[in-house]
């Protein structure tokens, strides 16, 4: 992986993007199955801020692309969790929506005049806990069942450095190398060296996600061409 180059990456998510976009309908399969239905938006949106990422790269705004890889890895890798869990997995994701839709709305009420038909409408959520809605409620917890060792997880900590007001984002515009440390107006690169290859990881991993769960699995074959030409694992493990 190390003798990858950035424009094998890039020209790889280019690739993956291209094959995302001319795929035609997708049949469930079951026409309800809840988790595909859920996973078929969670890819969809890793897609789209891959497409994102790419443009503010071209911008000259790599190091802004480093707050959407946080979410790219969160995603990818609560796809994953879905799609291991199945429909068990999407009523636990359902559920714990269903709670913070509702203390979102009793928030709400003591300082805006919610219309009362919203506030009926997310009473009306399912709200029942399970074992997977606790599990879903904590990232880590999810990463502890894929990845056992934590190596995900701290990829996805190490983000959030640049997603949440931190030192690590604050430093990227600090030049230590003068005395006293001077102001930068522009970034350092740092952390945003690695872009191009956490997208092509993110594309990877949710595309196999995803295509486990629909018949045919259709985009197996160039994903797994592509991984292997960039070194990358197929999949992401199963869940034991």
């Amino acid at each position: 992986m190390s003798n990858v180059s950035r424009q094998q990456y890039r020209d790889a998510v280019e690739k993956m993007l291209a094959d995302y976009r001319a795929a035609g309908p997708i049949e469930t399969k079951q026409r309800k199955y809840r988790s595909v239905l859920i996973g078929h938006g969670w890819c969809a949106e890793v897609h789209r801020l891959a497409e994102v990422v790419l443009h503010l790269i071209d911008r000259g705004n790599r190091h802004e692309t480093l707050i959407l890889l946080r979410t790219m890895v969160e995603t990818t890798l609560s796809l994953h969790w879905l799609s291991q869990k199945g429909d068990a997995g999407a009523l636990g994701v359902l559920a714990e929506g269903g709670r913070l839709n509702r203390a979102a709305a009793e928030d709400m009420k003591k300082a805006f005049s919610v219309p009362q038909e919203l506030l009926d409408a997310i009473k009306g959520e399912s709200v029942e806990k399970t074992d997977e809605s606790e599990i879903f409620r904590k990232f880590q917890a999810q990463c502890d069942e894929v990845d056992p060792k934590r190596e995900l997880y701290s990829v996805y900590r190490y983000l959030c450095g640049y997603a949440h007001p931190s030192w690590t984002g604050a430093s990227a515009f600090i030049e230590w190398t003068t005395e006293p440390p001077s102001l930068r107006s522009e970034p350092k690169e740092g952390g945003a060296a690695v872009v191009e290859a956490t997208v092509a990881m993110c594309l990877v991993w949710a595309g196999r996600a995803y295509d486990e769960m629909i018949n045919g699995k259709p985009r197996k074959q160039l994903l797994r061409s592509v991984a292997k030409e960039l070194g990358l694992r197929a999949a992401l493990p199963l869940i034991n």
